[in-house]
């Protein structure tokens, strides 16, 4: 499969996209169901996965909160530093022991302490942290099953998800705004 690119229009769960279900065959499961204005679908290792978030990351403008079980793709963090160089304002919510884990490797490793617009913070105690996704500008929202890491991005079995919905971004950021103390 090659350029996976399907509209639905039916409902996506937000927040780590879970299932979907289609218009009229059942009902969502969770409350936090949004209905979905279309959705981007695409798989690895058929797709370069890289290359999407790259093109994502580079098309921000204005914002880009980034929740990272692990990130450590030379090309995305680049593209973040090119991001809050054009005066993105960068928030990258991150798994610590992941992020010791890979050492040398890791975004905070990678991305100079004082580059200008690019804040980390580390996930407090408590469950495992394993979102793999973002909101660029208040409207488009990335999630699926794939790390920021090369294998992720280009050469295991996962998906990148695209929700081009400020719906679906609001819960998202809803989230990451409580994981990173925001009131």
């Amino acid at each position: 499969m090659r350029g996976v690119s399907t509209k639905w229009a039916g409902w996506v769960f937000a927040g780590g996209v879970g299932a979907v279900v289609g218009a009229g065959v059942g009902e969502p499961w969770r409350s936090s169901a949004v209905p979905a204005v279309g959705a981007e679908i695409h798989f690895a290792p058929d797709e370069n996965l890289e290359r999407i978030d790259v093109a994502l990351i580079d098309e921000t403008k204005r914002s880009l909160d980034v929740a990272a079980y692990v990130m450590t793709d030379r090309a995305v963090i680049s593209a973040i530093e090119r991001a809050a160089r054009r005066g993105v304002v960068v928030r990258i919510w991150r798994d610590p022991e992941m992020a010791e884990k890979v050492g040398a490797a890791d975004v905070a490793a990678l991305i100079a302490p004082d580059e200008p617009g690019v804040t980390m913070r580390e996930k407090t105690p408590g469950p495992l942290m394993h979102l793999k996704g973002y909101c660029a500008d208040h409207a488009t929202l990335r999630t699926g099953s794939a790390n920021f890491s090369r294998s992720g991005l280009v050469a295991q079995d996962n998906d990148l998800i695209v929700l081009r919905d400020a719906g679906a971004c609001a819960r998202f950021e809803a989230k990451f705004a409580k994981a990173w103390g925001d009131r």
